[in-house]
């Protein structure tokens, strides 16, 4: 991975990047009061300035707000689309897992084209898997793995 990817995913996997309240609110489109109440109901959680009254949230807590938000405008009840959100991050943790374990080199072969080495294939070493992307098209293969 290439030193400014992994400094951005280590700043958002540390949460230590917070926005006020207010302007996740106003970036989302959620109101502070029922960010309030999803605070309370224990749906989401934020982090309290030394006086405890401003209210910080964490850049993973944002993600979670604008999905049941989502799933509200969709017409489910709060309670369902809290649950939906939380299946959604867990897929999302075993996705980031693939991506941060799976993915060993991305590689530009043209303008619109490129390779990701997925690595090597458990039941024959001597094998890798990769994706072409070829423009629209994405494509897994297999070949002879190179020693480096």
């Amino acid at each position: 991975m290439d030193p400014l990817s992994e400094k951005i995913r280590k700043m958002i996997a540390s949460k230590q990047l917070k926005i006020s309240m207010s302007e996740v609110a106003r970036v989302t489109g959620v109101s502070t009061s029922q960010l309030r109440y999803w605070e309370k109901k224990g749906y989401i959680k934020s982090e309290q300035d030394e006086q405890n009254k401003n209210h910080y949230f964490s850049f993973p807590t944002i993600f979670q707000v604008l999905t049941i938000k989502v799933f509200l405008d969709q017409g489910f009840t709060l309670a369902m689309a809290v649950k939906k959100e939380r299946k959604r991050r867990e897929l999302h943790k075993i996705f980031t897992r693939f991506i941060t374990d799976g993915i060993k080199e991305v590689e530009q072969t043209g303008e619109d084209s490129g390779e990701v080495k997925l690595g090597a294939l458990a039941e024959d070493s001597t094998k890798e898997v990769y994706a072409v992307i070829d423009g629209e098209k994405t494509s897994l293969r297999i070949r002879d793995r190179k020693e480096n």
